[in-house]
């Protein structure tokens, strides 16, 4: 069987067996660009949107539809462009599981602080309506179902002891949980929301992200085998 051929120059195995895209000029912007976009194509950020958008929109189709083609497109575009920077290197040189510490945290305080502004600017906006008191249950259930979503996530990881992800995740958890605790706080008098009332809500997000995380898992095996 003929070696495989490397499209770029990689590092002496003897010294470095392991490669990450990131090490290599030629995959580097491949898959900073992928990693930007798969920022888009996670639930905080389409929770996020959909909840701007039902503030600033006049339908009910945008702030539904607009989210949804935005993070599958983002998604798809980040798929491609991040295996395309993985196949640079032969898949038994793949670093697949190097800590990218900046990174990581990067990634948890724009997702969360996208959510954050975009749960606070939807309630701040529904306050002011004359809308029926559980109107505001569909984004606050989807948010508390991030909070604990997220709280069990940290849970396991401490438990793994991965500090850099536990700093990173704890973050996020109070950057959320901060913007779902702000949200009932400003409900206006009259409209509190029993814990039933939540469910539709959280019952949408537990879907859309267990697609995300069963979308991660497949990228991850073609990406790495």
């Amino acid at each position: 069987m003929n070696p495989i051929e490397e499209k770029v120059q990689l590092p002496d195995p003897e010294t470095q067996f392991l490669v990450h895209p990131v090490d290599l000029p030629g995959a580097r912007k491949e898959f900073l660009t992928g990693w930007w976009l798969g920022i888009v194509a996670t639930p905080q950020v389409y929770t996020a949107l959909l909840a701007f958008l039902w503030a600033v929109s006049n339908n009910y189709v945008t702030p539904i539809l607009v989210p949804l083609v935005l993070v599958v497109i983002a998604g798809w575009i980040s798929s491609k462009l991040t295996r395309g920077a993985w196949d640079y290197i032969p898949r038994k040189r793949h670093d697949k599981d190097r800590r990218m510490t900046l990174m990581t945290i990067a990634a948890s305080l724009i997702t969360s602080l996208a959510l954050f502004v975009g749960l606070l600017t939807f309630m701040v906006w529904a306050a002011s309506q004359d809308f029926v008191p559980g109107f505001s249950a569909y984004p606050l259930g989807m948010g508390a179902a991030i909070v604990v979503i997220m709280a069990v996530e940290l849970v396991v990881k401490l438990v793994r002891y991965r500090s850099v992800d536990v700093a990173s995740d704890a973050i996020s958890l109070v950057v959320v949980a901060g913007a779902v605790g702000l949200g009932f706080g400003i409900l206006p008098a009259g409209r509190a929301l029993a814990p039933v009332d939540l469910l539709p809500g959280a019952a949408i997000l537990l879907g859309v992200w267990l697609s995300w995380l069963l979308f991660r898992q497949v990228e991850a095996r073609r990406n790495h085998g």
